[in-house]
């Protein structure tokens, strides 16, 4: 036998250096190395910015400052109120007067304060008069924060429990510290925003008077970061702290000797400046370094790779019968040439073989054509071909058969369970083979004998074999049925009733009590003698109607042979087993009237049965059932006698 390879010999030559497929894939590999050039940059150009993120939150926005700022400005005012409460008499009573005079002369309070007042302790919240309180509109003006404020609060020294309080009042939308401070935020050149609020969470400072008093959770901006504080508890930490959530950074902190809290927010864009500038330019320079890299490399790549394209176009011909096998392929060096006279030596190979192809082709469709038997192929179960045998059997026409396998079966076949055997059959490498009923297309069964295997192995792509079993099927079910019945009759015979009644006597797992009946006929022989054995044959047939009409579906009747019958009645007492008697004897002294000599008729001595218990043998119930019959013929005939059997321990 031939090497494989002796029929390239030959069509080798060695490659140039400039031919050398590696050399250009080399050339076009500068592409990767732009490529990782970009992403080095894009990496450093990242860690820059997540440095430029760590210094912002360290910087804390200068949330702490603002509150230290914040905090001596509210000293300061304490001071100057502090200061005025010491200049009250010592001693003397708050009379009208003497307060008009008192704050007649605060003029340096006047300027810090948007009001005065002298007010009695009890009238004023509670709380600690040295903190900041903030006192909100009465309930028929919450609408309005222009009457919401700040007091500061400092007790006069009248020698009372509770003396007087000097208050200074700054209206949170007049021109005070607070609204100034805001302010300048909003003017900041970074354009960070600032918010202060109270620990109950009430605006006292927001850019935007509007927002005055409001709840600071409600602020969609905050929202966050609010949601954090709260689940904390609301702290009054001195620390400040800082989070960055989507495009703003949120810092926080404590103002000291007030319960206020100041909010920080500066937009990311802001907040990196030139840096992100510098970030963008520089990404988008080492994009455009890259992409114009690997836009000359592929360039030249595609122009040293041009045969590569012509031997690509060339070999989509190959399965074209009208193309020559050995015209069109490029003449090029180094591997795509040694490629391209390869493909040719293989596209001459093919050429070759596709005459022995399409005979065995046309072998194939003969063979699907007029092949005695139905021939199916398979794929996950669905028809791709069928032969005409198998389309005529089902009688559908050509191409029809396309559906999937299992709508093929009919109803009365058990799809799931024939599905899993013939997988697990294919699995094992054997063929599947079993009698099935199948569907025509005018809703008639066709009993198939089929065969099936899996084609190369593969267990979804199958073969089917059907031939027709309908008429060897009934033949073999009239044969069973023979021989399991009575041919005059049609009740089953002796073997098969006694094959019954062995069968519910074995049953162990049966409860329930069960019953038979022994029929003898009366008066059967004076019949046959006096009018004939055609006359017996049409009473035994009548009696066997009788019978028939007599029980239940699931019953069984049989005719043990003579005139002698037997009911078997599963799961049926004695008590309704002797009504069932009793009716069948009154029907057989009926019907039992011969038709030629009415003087001549039959009757039935019936035995039955009581099955009461799961260890029973046959011999036991046929002997109880000669016993109970004799004792019916014994009592004057046409009678009906029980017998109950009874176990060996009973």
């Amino acid at each position: 036998m031939s090497h494989p390879e002796s029929g390239f010999r030959g069509l080798r030559r060695n490659p140039t250096t400039m031919d050398s497929l590696k050399l250009r894939l080399a050339m076009a590999s500068a592409l990767l190395i732009a490529l990782s050039v970009a992403i080095t940059v894009f990496l450093s150009v990242r860690e820059v910015q997540n440095r430029t993120e760590q210094t912002i939150i360290g910087s804390n926005l200068g949330a702490a400052q603002f509150a230290t700022t914040l905090s001596a400005n509210v000293a300061e005012h304490q001071r100057a109120l502090a200061a005025a409460a010491r200049g009250w008499p010592r001693g003397q009573a708050a009379d009208p007067d003497q307060i008009r005079s008192f704050l007649g002369r605060q003029e340096v309070l006047r300027m810090l304060f948007d009001e005065l007042r002298i007010v009695p302790s009890g009238s004023l919240p509670a709380g600690r008069y040295g903190e900041p309180q903030v006192l909100l509109p009465p309930a028929d003006a919450a609408s309005d924060a222009q009457m919401s404020s700040v007091v500061l609060l400092r007790p006069l020294p009248v020698g009372q429990a509770q003396p007087p309080m000097l208050a200074g009042v700054l209206k949170l939308r007049a021109s005070n510290f607070l609204s100034g401070m805001a302010q300048t935020a909003k003017l900041d050149e970074l354009r960070i925003r600032t918010v202060v609020a109270n620990q109950q969470g009430r605006v006292l400072a927001h850019a935007d008077e509007q927002r005055l008093m409001s709840l600071v959770d409600d602020d969609p901006e905050l929202k966050q970061a609010v949601a954090r504080w709260r689940q904390q508890g609301s702290p009054l930490e001195p620390a400040p702290w800082t989070e960055r959530y989507g495009e703003r950074f949120v810092a926080m902190a404590a103002v000291p000797g007030t319960d206020w809290v100041v909010f920080r927010l500066g937009e990311t864009e802001a907040l990196f400046g030139e840096a992100g500038k510098a970030i963008t330019r520089t990404v988008a320079l080492g994009i455009g370094v890259g992409l114009t890299g690997a836009l000359a490399i592929f360039g030249f790549t595609a122009w040293l790779l041009r045969p590569l394209g012509a031997l690509r176009q060339r070999a989509l011909l190959v399965v074209d019968p009208a193309q020559p096998p050995a015209q069109g392929w490029p003449d090029a060096g180094g591997e795509v040439g040694e490629l391209s006279r390869v493909l040719k030596h293989v596209s001459e190979q093919l050429a070759a073989s596709r005459a022995n192809i399409e005979q065995s082709l046309k072998m194939m469709q003969a063979v699907m054509a007029h092949a005695p038997v139905g021939i199916a192929f398979t794929s996950e179960q669905r028809i791709e071909l069928a032969s005409s045998q198998f389309e005529q059997m089902l009688g559908y026409g050509q191409g029809e058969l396309n559906f999937h396998w299992g709508e093929l079966l009919a109803p009365e076949a058990a799809h799931d369970a024939l599905r899993e055997e013939a997988e697990a059959t294919f699995l094992q490498g054997r063929t599947f083979e079993a009698e099935l009923p199948l569907c025509r297309r005018d809703g008639s069964t066709l009993w198939a004998h089929v065969h099936g295997a899996a084609i190369l192995g593969a267990q979804r792509r199958t073969i089917w074999i059907a031939s027709d079993a309908t008429d060897a099927r009934r033949q073999r079910e009239g044969l069973e049925w023979r021989a399991a019945h009575d041919p005059l009759t049609e009740l089953v015979n002796r073997r098969e009733f006694e094959r019954q009644l062995g069968q519910l006597v074995a049953d162990r797992r049966r409860r329930e009590a069960a019953c038979a009946l022994f029929i003898d006929l009366d008066h059967f022989k004076q019949v046959n003698d006096g009018a004939g054995h055609a006359a017996g044959d049409t009473i035994l047939k009548k009696v066997a109607q009788v019978l028939r009409d007599s029980v239940r579906a699931g019953d069984t009747v049989g005719r043990l042979g003579g005139d002698e019958f037997a009911v078997l009645l599963p799961a049926c007492g004695l008590d309704r087993a002797l009504l069932i008697a009793e009716q069948m004897r009154y029907g057989v002294a009926l019907e039992g009237v011969c038709e030629s000599d009415p003087t001549l008729r039959v009757t039935a001595s019936i035995g039955a049965v009581e099955i009461d218990a799961s260890h029973r043998s046959l011999a036991e119930v046929l002997e109880a059932a000669d016993q109970a019959c004799y004792a019916a013929k014994h009592a004057g005939r046409n009678v009906v006698c029980s017998a109950i059997v009874r176990g060996e321990g009973d």
